[in-house]
């Protein structure tokens, strides 16, 4: 049972990345591209359409780590999904919320570092259950 686990916590993982890498490359920086009467809109549609792509996949993966917290010892893998959880919902999300009310530069800027760190926290988890 616990190979399927890790299958599920893999792929999901790899999953992860690929949606991190293109947000980060591509749809973060466009955010900037905007008027300001158009961000608020696509914005706010962006977030609730991310959420329906990213949610269930970040779910999957923390039910599997945890299952494998309980199972073996994946204590370093638990250690990094708590640190991409925290950076996602006490970082980033309220960063979206602010952009939900208008673009800021700052915000931008801030977005686009912090979503960094998260994709190198999934880059690392994944070097760390695949060794």
């Amino acid at each position: 049972m616990e190979q399927i686990f890790l299958k599920i916590n893999i792929y999901s993982n790899i999953y992860l990345i690929a949606i991190s890498i293109i947000v980060q490359l591509i749809i973060y920086p466009s955010f900037k591209n905007y008027s300001d009467s158009t961000f608020k809109f696509f914005h706010s549609s962006y977030t609730n359409k991310m959420f329906f792509i990213v949610g269930p996949v970040m779910i999957l993966e923390l039910i599997s780590t945890l299952y494998l917290a309980i199972k073996i010892s994946f204590f370093l893998p638990t250690s990094i999904v708590a640190l991409i959880w925290f950076t996602t919902f006490f970082l980033i999300v309220p960063v979206h919320d602010s952009l939900n009310s208008s673009f800021d530069i700052r915000n931008h800027k801030k977005l686009l570092r912090l979503n960094f760190i998260r994709s190198t926290f999934w880059v690392l988890k994944l070097l760390v259950i695949s060794t």
